[in-house]
């Protein structure tokens, strides 16, 4: 267990999961009390940001960089995400008629594969973890 929890993916994952059942909740039980699916869609995802940022700063790329600096890269890449992911919620809900439970399914898997580039090589680039990752992955 130990040895997986040295790769970085492996916490970005378990991570990821985590960040899934707070975000992904949240949304089911907003759209379950009849708020749209767009506003629930904004709400979960600033309570899913905030929860990532510190899991993934202090868990996954264990980052020791200013703060502030890094909590705008970390903001711009989930708003590059929120952006394509709303884009994509609304073709698969209201173009490709799913419903908003499956196409807020969906969009979990883009906007995690979004994220998780933008943070390894954007908000936590300089990061001494990544920096490690970056010299075993070149070994």
């Amino acid at each position: 267990m130990k040895t997986l929890l040295n790769r970085q993916e492996i916490r970005f994952l378990l991570v990821g999961g985590l960040n899934t059942i707070v975000g992904y909740g949240l949304y089911v039980i907003l759209v379950f009390f009849n708020i749209n699916y767009l506003i629930a869609n904004t709400i979960s995802t600033i309570i899913g940001v905030l929860h990532s940022y510190l899991w993934n700063r202090f868990f996954t790329f264990k980052s020791k960089e200013k703060a502030f600096k890094e909590i705008l890269k970390f903001i711009s890449v989930y708003i590059i995400s929120y952006l394509l992911g709303m884009g994509t919620l609304f073709v698969f809900k209201e173009v490709l008629n799913l419903s908003p439970y499956i196409a807020g399914f969906i969009n979990l898997f883009i906007t995690t594969l979004i994220s998780w580039f933008g943070h390894k090589y954007f908000s936590f680039k300089n990061s001494k973890n990544n920096k490690e990752e970056y010299k075993n992955a070149e070994a």
